[in-house]
């Protein structure tokens, strides 16, 4: 891989494998400018990524920004770097695999794993690692299931969970995978009790995984038995495509609470938002958001409110952003992703409008 500048920072791994499109900078419970304007939390529009993109994933690590990218007209993959200073995005190289709907997760060792994903020919089982003190890629141990739509999570023991996703003749998946840094080798753990994709995975403060997401039933992953139990289920309707942040202390939600926010139904695109609390296994209503939305991000900020950015609604893409105060209990573009930088800036990279 082609080398670049290291600078000791905060900065974000963001792997581009997507679909060539349009490009616009765009953000949307308190309603924000657009992405373009600036009002009292400013959004600024930072330089272009090379390669427009979607279906990508975003990092946060130190020293280092890169991303690939997938291009489905010409089949390449390509990496950049991020710099928060320069506020520049730059070409490093390419991956060893084009792909897209793929899943990213910086390890323990400070290494970048990049899982599966999708490209021309069919759905991948082929991991890579990029290190950034090298500047390299490398070929890691592959899964035991091709899949792409699914989730990565680091655990507490350093091991890496793959949950679900789609694979071959757009079957939904219910297994899940183990990955082991230290073997570099992958291994089944227990089946969800339903097939998903598109969902969410949060890592818990007890060490658990929450996932919840692609319709009204979620399930919770206990690392020490290897099993998936199920929860109540969110709202009396599936949502699709919506979007969970684990939340800070605040003066009505405590720490640990998950927030899931907009989707959409069967027939329309919700601005409703529900709180999931791990100590009662239960969720709870709150506030909607000013903008119903699907596909956007969420970010939690420094002072433990939430930053929702642009997504889709019923009249097309968006681009206002929105901010949700959980301690008053008060978001144009998908398939974006969102990173917060150590200044407390938010870096929005790629997506589709």
């Amino acid at each position: 891989m082609n080398s670049f500048i290291l600078r000791a920072l905060t900065s974000l791994i963001v792997f581009v494998l997507s679909t060539t499109l349009n490009s616009e900078y765009a953000l949307q419970w308190h309603s924000l400018s657009v992405l373009h304007g600036v009002k009292s939390e400013h959004l600024n529009t930072r330089t272009h990524v090379r390669k427009t993109r979607r279906f990508h994933a975003g990092t946060s690590f130190n020293s280092h920004k890169i991303t690939g990218s997938y291009k489905s007209s010409n089949d390449v993959a390509i990496s950049e770097i991020y710099d928060p200073l320069l506020g520049v995005w730059n070409i490093i190289g390419s991956m060893a695999e084009e792909r897209e709907a793929h899943a990213a997760t910086i390890l323990k060792s400070g290494k970048v794993l990049v899982v599966g994903g999708e490209n021309l020919s069919g759905y991948l089982t082929h991991c890579e690692i990029y290190n950034p003190s090298t500047s390299q890629w490398s070929s890691a141990g592959s899964m035991v299931v091709p899949r792409a739509y699914h989730t990565v999570t680091l655990l507490n023991s350093g091991k890496v969970l793959v949950t679900v996703g789609r694979t071959f003749n757009s079957i939904i998946l219910a297994s899940c995978e183990i990955y082991d840094p230290d073997m570099d080798t992958w291994s089944l753990t227990g089946n969800m009790t339903a097939e998903r994709t598109r969902h969410t995975a949060i890592l818990l403060n007890s060490g658990k995984v929450l996932v919840t997401r692609d319709d009204s039933r979620s399930e919770v992953y206990d690392p020490i038995t290897g099993k998936w139990n199920s929860l109540a289920s969110m709202g009396p309707i599936p949502r699709y495509d919506s979007v969970g942040t684990l939340l800070s202390s605040g003066k009505v939600l405590l720490s640990g609470q998950v927030l899931v926010s907009g989707g959409v139904g069967d027939a329309d695109y919700f601005s409703s938002c529900e709180i999931y609390n791990p100590l009662t296994g239960k969720w709870n209503s709150t506030s909607d958001m000013t903008e119903s939305r699907s596909s956007h991000t969420t970010t939690l900020l420094s002072s433990g409110k939430i930053l929702a950015t642009a997504g889709y609604g019923g009249a097309g893409f968006l681009d206002l952003s929105e901010i949700y105060d959980p301690s008053a209990r008060t978001r144009t573009r998908s398939y974006h992703s969102a990173t917060v930088l150590n200044s407390g800036k938010i870096l929005i990279a790629g997506g589709e409008n």
